[in-house]
């Protein structure tokens, strides 16, 4: 397929750069309280290079990403607009891009999404009308001007597309072949899933091209429970015993409750720092996807204490 143009956004400009990029993901209200999505869109827009908002992580219905996306553009950041194949047909796609490009929004990650019987909503059907290769296909071939079926567009969507990757799986070779195909079908830039033990990473960086942006992801955990949850419920996600050990034996020195929840916070800081350092290390990572989980003011201080701050000025 023809390579069409691509939007000339900041975090492209600061991948094609050689710098070392911050982008974080803030978590969309589950209701209609836009105070609470601006107020977690202030504390971390000085901390990273773009803000990624999710659609409907885990299944769980949230506020419209795309409105998410335009809050973060009128707080002068830049928004990395999260569109799940799970819960649109190719026509939905179509208008969602459409809106978003209309909207301002020039970054797209298109991801499959989390099957439904993991989130809140078990008995909804997921739609899967097209899978990840195909949307950012799509994407890519809305960029000719012309809609999926030839008819000329109304205005030309271009966007800086990217898509995600496992680097935990264990067959490496087919994580290889998907990075591959999702690149082939349109993806500039790739965002992993959260990593806690580096190795896999590693193992997976050492067999792809050095033209791949990858971003690590990195979670820092809250306390040993919410390891335990991600490992029962999060799918491809991993977090070693050793730091659900290291989480518990912290919050056991303490009876007071407020105590132990301070110290096992602590603790996941401090877990989720030497991740950052192995990570920052790997040959071919191009920087980190940030994602607080409930817990943004955690991105500010894994961003200051991990010497990235103060962050390139964005221009939006």
């Amino acid at each position: 397929m023809e390579i069409c143009k691509l939007a000339d956004t900041h975090l492209r400009q600061l991948l094609e750069n050689g710098t070392f990029v911050v982008t974080s993901e803030i978590g969309a209200p589950r209701g209609a309280d836009s105070d609470l999505l601006i107020e977690r869109i202030g504390i971390v827009r000085e901390y990273c290079d773009a803000i990624n908002v999710p659609d409907n992580a885990r299944g769980v219905p949230a506020m419209s990403s795309t409105v998410c996306a335009q809050y973060v553009i009128q707080a002068g950041a830049e928004p990395v607009l999260h569109l799940a194949t799970r819960d649109r047909n190719q026509i939905a796609v179509q208008s969602e891009l459409y809106g978003a490009y209309a909207l301002g929004v020039r970054n797209i990650l298109f991801m499959a999404g989390d099957p439904t019987r993991f989130g809140t909503h078990p008995h909804v059907k997921m739609v899967n009308d097209l899978d990840t290769f195909e949307a950012l296909a799509l994407a890519q071939h809305l960029a000719s001007g012309v809609d999926s079926v030839g008819d000329e567009l109304e205005g030309t969507p271009e966007f800086y597309l990217g898509a995600t990757v496992n680097p935990n799986e264990d067959s490496v070779d087919d994580q290889i072949l998907r990075t591959q195909k999702k690149q082939d079908a349109g993806a500039q830039f790739f965002q992993t899933q959260a990593v806690f033990d580096p190795i896999p990473l590693t193992r997976f960086m050492k067999h792809i091209d050095s033209d791949f942006k990858i971003l690590a992801g990195i979670i820092p955990l809250r306390d040993s429970e919410m390891a335990e949850f991600m490992n029962d419920f999060v799918p491809g996600i991993r977090v070693p015993d050793e730091f659900i050990k290291r989480l518990d034996a912290v919050g056991n020195k303490y009876d007071d409750e407020e105590e132990k929840i301070e110290a096992m916070k602590a603790e996941g800081i401090q877990i989720a720092l030497e991740t950052i350092e192995i990570v920052r290390e790997i040959e071919g990572v191009n920087g980190l996807h940030l994602m607080g989980v409930g817990w943004a003011e955690s991105i500010v201080e894994l961003v200051k204490r991990a010497g990235l701050h103060p962050r390139p000025k964005v221009k939006w």
